[in-house]
């Protein structure tokens, strides 16, 4: 039996939906497209000579110092030099630039502003010069990984910061894209008081042609998944409490892996399962359609990812009374 928006106890406010929204056909780059690319991702990372190795979802070009891998479904890459975490010992950078904040019990390390300016130009200049960048970049960061040494008791020895992440996020039409196709990210390590990218991860397909599918307004769109989602149903009707502490519109780009004929709208929900008679309780993270699948069908837009949640639940439209 589906969930209704009272067997949940939503505490954020639900997003307000257009009443259309355009839905973009995606191609994904072929591997001559992305040769250039990745020849120069080769000799910029110091690959040496690289060995293909066919595998069913991607092409791998494996050598001794690292890899490249290209992916079919999406025109996906992702690339490292393999030798770039060698040198140090343990998770923990030496950065030379670094600042270190503390937030009542959590502290946390980034770069200075002046690095991290740096190393989004020099990222930015090498995926711009390797076509591995999409034109509807909306915003850049910088992320260091927080890192903490233990002893065998659990007692913190050290704590610092490991590998830095420069990500590039996408928007179209004013709504952020979610998902694992929706990256492009570089990664760099400290080198002798400088900065060196060692790897990269870029998932972002072409954009096509619009169609505009109309959107119900919130309270129906979630009867599309997240009223069915049976997790949530099953745990419901076993008397735990579903709190929904996200609630956000998204475009969804699924993962490179995967193919992808349209980029559409979607939910991000997270929340928190209370303990109860099935066991513990928990948090989860999911998406779900915001549109129903005869939207799509009345805007001639059709897609195997259009009909089934990005879960794996099958779309419904919302039930109308006759």
């Amino acid at each position: 039996m589906a969930l209704t928006l009272k067997d949940l106890d939503v505490r954020v406010s639900l997003p307000k939906l257009p009443p259309t929204v355009p839905v973009f056909e995606l191609s994904a780059p072929s591997l001559e497209e992305r040769r250039s690319g990745l020849e120069q991702l080769r000799e910029h990372f110091g690959l040496g000579d690289l060995r293909p190795i066919q595998l069913d979802h991607a092409l791998v070009m494996a050598g001794e110092r690292g890899e490249i891998e290209y992916f079919y479904a999406s025109g996906g890459v992702w690339a490292r030099d393999a030798t770039a975490t060698q040198a140090p010992t343990g998770e923990i950078r030496r950065w030379t630039d670094i600042h270190e904040s503390e937030n009542g019990k959590e502290r946390r390390f980034t770069l200075g502003p002046d690095t991290q300016g740096r190393l989004i130009s020099q990222a930015r200049e090498l995926l711009q010069g390797t076509g591995l960048i999409g034109k509807e970049v909306d915003s850049e960061t910088v992320e260091l990984d927080q890192v903490a040494h233990l002893d065998a008791k659990g007692q913190e020895l050290e704590r610092g910061a490991g590998q830095a992440t420069v990500k590039f996020s996408y928007a179209v039409e004013g709504i952020p894209v979610g998902g694992a196709g929706a990256k492009t990210l570089m990664f760099a390590e400290p080198e002798n008081g400088n900065v060196r990218l060692t790897g990269a991860f870029h998932a972002w397909r072409t954009l096509g042609t619009p169609h505009p599918v109309k959107l119900p307004p919130v309270e129906k769109a979630v009867a599309v998944g997240l009223l069915i989602d049976p997790e949530l149903v099953a745990y419901r009707a076993a008397g735990h409490k579903i709190a929904i502490t996200r609630f956000e519109v998204r475009y969804l780009a699924l993962p490179a892996f995967m193919r992808q004929s349209h980029l559409f709208p979607a939910f991000q929900i997270e929340g928190d399962v209370s303990d109860g008679k099935k066991g513990p309780g928990f948090r989860f993270a999911r998406f779900h359609h915001a549109a129903p699948p005869d939207a799509y069908a009345t805007a001639g837009v059709y897609g195997p990812y259009l009909s089934v949640n990005p879960d794996g639940i099958a779309a419904t439209a919302p039930q109308r009374k006759a």
